[in-house]
């Protein structure tokens, strides 16, 4: 493979490990917040409701491509009770990341992104998620992960998920780089390897442990340091 011209990473399974979600938690401090909580709303009410509304629209989501955005599914739950913030309701997404997301750096993921940043090639992330890129820059920068990104973009924020190549045309633009000088970095032969390809880019596939081989990528790594010295070896 041609060293590339510019690096783009994909999120969860890639540079972090998603290890769980504590619904309960979430939406407890969400609550929390209210400025205005209706006298017989519960959590278990809360929770309840969140199960209902997002377990369906997260299986369409995948079926058609499109993101659901945090916002507008946590109003489908909240905007039921009548349950009222004190700050418009979009500023409360890093706060239930905070409490109820746990994830960790994956293994050699830091120390590989300071040696690529000093190689000199430029770095970003494109990601499926139904959170804002702000609230996933400030998973990442916990990690210390966010020191050398370019930008953090996400689905949300566009409306279509990987497989589809749209966003990766626009991360290129954004990068300002050509696709075909780009390695697109990921763990998911079905949605980062596929979307790469498709818009042009050279793929990467950060294989998890067990997977069986594959044709798909144009490169099949087993770890960030093997990643960083088949960099290194690219002409």
């Amino acid at each position: 493979m041609r060293r590339p011209r510019g690096i783009l990473l994909d999120y969860g399974g890639t540079l972090v490990e998603e290890l769980g979600f504590d619904v309960r938690a979430a939406h407890a401090w969400m609550l929390a917040q209210a400025s205005h909580l209706p006298a017989g709303v519960t959590l278990d009410d809360v929770v309840d409701r969140a199960t209902r509304v997002v377990a369906p629209l997260s299986r369409r989501r995948e079926e058609l491509g499109i993101e659901i955005p945090w916002l507008p599914l946590t109003r489908l739950v909240y905007d039921r009770f009548g349950v009222k913030f004190g700050v418009p309701l979009a500023e409360l997404e890093t706060g239930f990341w905070d409490a109820s997301v746990l994830t960790r750096a994956m293994p050699g993921a830091l120390e590989a992104l300071d040696r690529i940043h000093a190689i000199g090639v430029p770095l970003a992330v494109l990601s499926n998620a139904m959170f804002t890129s702000g609230t996933i820059r400030h998973d990442l920068d916990r990690h210390g992960l966010a020191t050398h990104l370019e930008f953090v973009m996400v689905s949300s924020d566009y409306v279509v998920r990987k497989p589809s190549h749209l966003g990766c045309e626009i991360a290129a633009v954004r990068l300002g780089v050509t696709p075909s000088e780009i390695w697109f970095v990921g763990d998911r032969l079905d949605t980062d390897v596929a979307a790469a390809r498709a818009a042009g880019m050279q793929t990467v596939w950060l294989r998890p442990p067990n997977a069986a081989a594959s044709s798909e990528p144009d490169l099949s790594v087993a770890s960030w340091d093997e990643l960083v010295h088949k960099l290194e070896a690219a002409q």
